[in-house]
């Protein structure tokens, strides 16, 4: 898949926008790594996960846990980063995404997590149409995983954490401080 060309086309309520053009994904998800600051390993990492429907959901919620650290996120990415992630996982079978509309919220469940992503505030956006089940009242038994984002993201380069970390700390020092290269 060429991701710089890769295009969604997102499936609105009706009468709700006036244009139904593709959305080009890359550079929506570009710009939010370039808002968060993110460095060449983690923009390739982002790169080779939206090749697939649970790197979608992994690379959504990395940038979703980096909005904390910045001053007004730039969400755009958001819809068609998961429209993308649900239409992959009807050819990879990677993840299964399910809406829950008394929630507002639409979930991927991969063989290793669940992510949640809460959508009601893009309610022009038919989430019934993007997921592969509707199920008011979903019952997500889900964990907060926005702490081990970063890792599950560099897990799609195929790279181990000790080859990006790097030890910070003095000798005499006795706690460990990484920082990625």
């Amino acid at each position: 898949m060429d991701i710089q060309s890769r295009t969604v086309d997102i499936p609105r309520k009706e009468r709700t926008t006036k244009s139904d053009d593709p959305v080009a994904v890359w550079p929506l998800i570009k710009a939010a790594l370039d808002k968060i600051e993110a460095d060449p390993p983690t923009r390739e990492a982002a790169e080779a996960a939206i090749a697939y429907s649970d790197g979608c959901a992994v690379l959504a919620n990395y940038l979703n846990s980096q909005a904390k650290r910045v001053h007004k996120m730039d969400y755009r990415f958001k819809v068609p980063l998961l429209v993308l992630g649900a239409e992959l996982a009807r050819e990879d079978d990677g993840s299964e995404t399910i809406y829950d509309p008394e929630e507002g919220a639409i979930y991927f469940e991969t063989d290793d997590h669940q992510f949640s992503f809460h959508v009601y505030k893009d309610w022009t956006v038919d989430w019934e149409e993007v997921a592969d089940y509707v199920e008011p009242g979903y019952e997500w038994i889900g964990v907060d995983n926005q702490v081990w984002a970063l890792d599950w993201l560099m897990d799609y380069l195929e790279v181990p954490t000790d080859q990006y970390m790097v030890d910070d700390s003095d000798d005499d020092d006795e706690t460990e401080h990484f920082s990625r290269i």
